[in-house]
């Protein structure tokens, strides 16, 4: 549904069945296995679904956007907005043969990074466009890169330090300025997990 209505030029649309995929993304884990129906074929089940959700759905909203921005003699080009749909396939096909940790991410959450996209056409202010393709473009390699990041899930029912300050702190800003924040949010996500990792391990 994300995908029909990016077709269709609909940008708040977009967002809620995303926001919608970012939920089940998040407790379908847990209920399998509170139901003891874990299996090898279920986890790629997840990871197709995850593809279309976090990476076509992003890969043409980028797409759209680079046709617009790109100059006539150079629209073809913009079938490189689907390189994001090849990173989304190669971060969720090394996630499952990677030992998971319940700490961190290897690379950028692909929901995370759609979350980004789909709300770009939110943010309040005007941003050039080649400042967006940077910024995607930079997040597109902080996806398939292995740096870690924090992850903001539940760890024996308790939510790690970052995870509860940058909660703290994001949930307010989320509940005030809504879809407008939502790609800056984002992005302080990155800059913030990437800072705190580097500490952590500097320390340790």
């Amino acid at each position: 549904m994300a995908l029909v209505a990016v077709t269709q030029g609909n940008p708040k649309l977009t967002l809620i069945w995303v926001l919608v995929g970012v939920f089940f993304d998040s407790i379908d884990g847990f209920f399998a296995r509170a139901l003891n129906a874990t299996s090898e074929i279920g986890k790629q089940l997840d990871s197709l679904c995850d593809t279309v959700s976090f990476g076509v759905v992003p890969g043409m909203i980028m797409y759209r956007f680079l046709s617009d921005f790109l100059p006539y003699h150079l629209a073809p080009l913009a079938i490189a907005g689907f390189l994001i749909t090849i990173a989304v396939i190669y971060r969720l096909a090394r996630f499952n043969i990677t030992p998971s940790s319940k700490l961190t991410f290897e690379g950028m959450p692909s929901p995370a990074f759609a979350l980004f996209v789909v709300g770009i056409p939110f943010i309040p202010f005007e941003i050039a466009g080649n400042y967006i393709v940077l910024a995607v473009g930079l997040l597109t390699l902080l996806m398939v890169s292995k740096i870690t990041l924090p992850s903001q899930k539940f760890v024996n029912g308790r939510p790690s330090l970052f995870a509860l300050i940058f909660a703290l702190l994001a949930i307010p800003i989320l509940l005030w300025f809504r879809s407008q924040a939502l790609s800056l949010v984002v992005l302080a996500y990155a800059l913030l997990g990437i800072l705190y990792c580097r500490f952590k391990d500097l320390s340790s």
